[in-house]
């Protein structure tokens, strides 16, 4: 009887060393494969099945996978890991309308990256026009941009110039009409979803002539894609 006892007890401790010796590979769909996990890449990972170890290699990509569960017990999340590489490689890229800032006084506008980032350096390109009783306005704003920071918050600092068309009585810029370049600059809280969504511009943007600087301020509200 003890050594049926003792078989037995030893037949459980070699069944659970067993079954924790397993990785665990937890699906977004809800399926758990039990797996030796052998490579764990940029976009996919490699493995056999548990419970046949000298058969072929498989391949799962990362986007498939919610978590892996190793055999000593730690956990590895692995959905936010596989989200990074697409976010950081998309070129961030964003339409939105300004009131006052670098378009003057309401533009429409596209901007973009000059890298597959979210931040750093880019550029936008707007136009706005107003006009009523042959009267008109009309800007082109175009500037170079940096954006700092991580994640959706971020600073904008930037450097353009606005062409800008009247045919106005009076203006403060260009006396009796005609037509110019400001120079214009930015510093603005951007918010920027890291993937897609509704994006808003705030803060300070001084513009500059031959008489000097002055202190100007604009918004925007727009999409991000």
């Amino acid at each position: 009887m003890k050594k049926l006892l003792r078989l037995t007890a030893i037949l459980l401790f070699a069944t659970a060393a067993i079954a924790t010796a397993q990785d665990k590979v937890y699906k977004t769909n809800g399926e758990v494969l039990e797996t030796k996990v052998i490579e764990i890449g940029s976009t996919e990972i490699k493995y056999k099945v548990f419970a046949n170890q000298n058969g072929p290699l498989y391949t799962i990509g990362k986007d498939q996978v919610f978590k892996i569960v190793y055999e000593n017990g730690t956990t590895e999340n692995i959905q936010n890991q596989a989200m990074s590489p697409t976010i950081s490689s998309k070129r961030a890229q964003n339409v939105y309308v300004e009131l006052g800032a670098q378009g003057l006084i309401m533009s429409a506008n596209y901007d973009t990256r000059f890298s597959n980032k979210r931040n750093g350096i880019g550029g936008r390109v707007g136009i706005g026009a107003i006009g009523g009783d042959g009267d008109s306005f009309i800007t082109v704003p175009v500037s170079l941009n940096y954006l700092l920071g991580d994640g959706k918050n971020l600073f904008e600092v930037g450097l353009g110039a606005t062409y800008a068309s009247l045919s106005l009585d009076n203006d403060s810029f260009f006396g009796n009409g005609g037509s110019t370049v400001i120079g214009t600059m930015a510093f603005m809280y951007r918010l920027q979803p890291v993937t897609s969504g509704f994006s808003f511009r705030g803060g300070f943007t001084p513009i500059f002539t031959s008489d000097g600087f002055q202190p100007y301020f604009g918004i925007s509200l727009g999409y991000t894609f």
